[in-house]
């Protein structure tokens, strides 16, 4: 028994005043009452001192995301220059005008309207030699009919190199060159295909290349004119944010974890120890005026409550259950104190206890439900939900649904954390999910809504 119950069951083992006496309930009791404020403050300083480092942490953590929310904002307007560029370059081509300017190249097309494609007007060269974005005009074979110096200065080329190149030298893998072929000659353009690309230096790339198909009055086709943007910068930025959220998740969850263990460790056993004194005063209540005796029985209802929610608390911050015996029986005892605690009656399908998971699917999978419970009494007006779980061969389901009035489009929309209430419940639950490679599906109207996870199963895990 730790000194800290002792001490509140009115049995402190150092019991002696200075004399060597021991000491009365009243010494004890002066004792206690005057070591308390400081010991409390040195806790609350304590405290004090590892939340301002969990706040520098974060704000280090919300300044590299609003560094990277600049990139992406930075990124997004140069993909709208390219769009402009794009839909430049497709009007030059329905007017028959070509963009042709290898030195040593001498290709002559046909455009829809039947006119040779050799020349172009001063301003559509202008813009076809100055825009950021890089283009190039090549012949079905894949020869160079004409680059920008954007081209250029993207793979690293001399113009006279260039010229000698074909455009499979771009592609890692050339297969990829005839696969997005295909794809042009049959829609006719195609918008953003992401491809990995390399430079002259033998520098990966990650590309997204829009395309139009140059045809002759026959139909044959004469060539393509691309446009290809680079956005490495911006992968790289993705997959570092992505990274952030996962520690902030992580940090999260290891936070829950601590404050649960203090609550477990710490707050209840002073409850019980409340509680075991309480009762001693129980016994002499009848000596006790009534507003005294009233005021007592309060006291005994109130530690009582206080310890149950203690309890509660600490195991919805990390259930003990999810690791002792997996995620079948967490979700269980979960369901179980939510349907008594809103009224909602819950319905389960769900393996067996001995099915289990990987611990970091379990808890995932588990805060899904928790998040999608508690949509269910805020927001649904629902009197029923059901939870099922299915596990595959390669990935498992969890779906959480209800009979209510259903989450509007406007509001499933904005789930990137700015819009409160439903919609940051739904930003958690699908980082979580893209943290293992899952998904997060809402198939939602007047009739109700479901909220579908599904976590890929990898050999490794199992």
């Amino acid at each position: 028994m730790s000194a800290r119950v002792s001490s509140c069951l009115g049995h402190d083992f150092s019991d002696r005043n200075r004399e060597g006496h021991h000491r009365s309930p009243r010494e004890r009791s002066g004792e206690s009452l005057r070591t308390a404020p400081d010991q409390t403050e040195i806790r609350v300083w304590e405290r004090t001192a590892e939340l301002l480092k969990v706040i520098e942490t974060l704000k280090l953590e919300l300044s590299d995301q609003r560094r990277l929310a600049e990139d992406a904002e930075r990124r997004a307007l140069q993909a709208e220059e390219s769009r402009r560029t794009l839909e430049v370059l497709r009007n030059c081509v329905g007017q028959g005008i070509a963009i042709t300017g290898a030195p040593d190249v001498s290709i002559r097309m046909s455009g829809r309207n039947g006119r040779q494609l050799t020349g172009h007007s001063r301003d559509d060269r202008a813009l076809f030699a100055e825009t950021h974005d890089a283009i190039i005009i090549t012949t079905p074979k894949g020869k160079f009919v004409d680059f920008n110096q954007a081209w250029l200065d993207l793979f690293g080329y001399t113009r006279e190199e260039a010229i000698r190149l074909n455009a499979e030298a771009m592609y890692i893998h050339p297969e990829d060159l005839h696969r997005f072929q295909r794809e042009v000659e049959r829609e006719g353009s195609v918008r953003e295909y992401g491809v990995k690309m390399s430079s002259k230096r033998g520098n990966e790339m990650y590309c997204l290349v829009s395309s139009t198909v140059l045809r002759s009055a026959d139909g044959d086709v004469l060539g393509y004119q691309t446009i290809i943007h680079d956005i490495t910068e911006l992968k790289r930025a993705d997959r570092a944010l992505r990274q952030l959220n996962g520690r902030l998740v992580r940090s999260q969850d290891e936070e829950r974890r601590r404050l649960a263990r203090d609550l477990h460790d710490g707050t209840a056993p002073l409850l019980t120890g409340l509680s075991m004194n309480l009762a001693v005063l129980e016994g002499s209540a009848h000596r006790l005026d009534p507003r005294a005796r009233r005021a007592l029985t309060e006291c005994v209802a109130l530690t009582k409550q206080g310890a149950v929610e203690v309890r509660t608390i600490s195991y919805l911050l990390h259930p003990p259950l999810l690791e002792e015996l997996g995620l079948t029986s967490g979700i269980s005892w979960y369901a179980k104190g939510f349907a008594q605690r809103s009224g909602i009656e819950v319905e389960l399908d769900l393996p067996p206890m001995s099915v289990r998971f990987p611990h970091h699917v379990e808890l995932a999978l588990f805060r899904v439900v928790q998040e999608s419970l508690a949509n269910v009494h805020r927001h649904s007006g629902s009197s029923t939900a059901r939870i099922g779980l299915i596990r595959g061969s390669e990935q498992t389901t969890l779906e959480v649904s209800d009979r209510g009035r259903g989450i509007a489009k406007e509001m499933l929309s904005k789930t990137d954390g700015t819009s409160g209430a439903v919609g940051v419940g739904i930003a958690g639950m699908q980082e979580r999910l893209e943290q293992l490679g899952g998904r997060l599906e809402i198939d939602s109207d007047c009739q109700g809504t479901t909220v579908r996870a599904i976590v890929p199963l990898y050999e490794e895990w199992l």
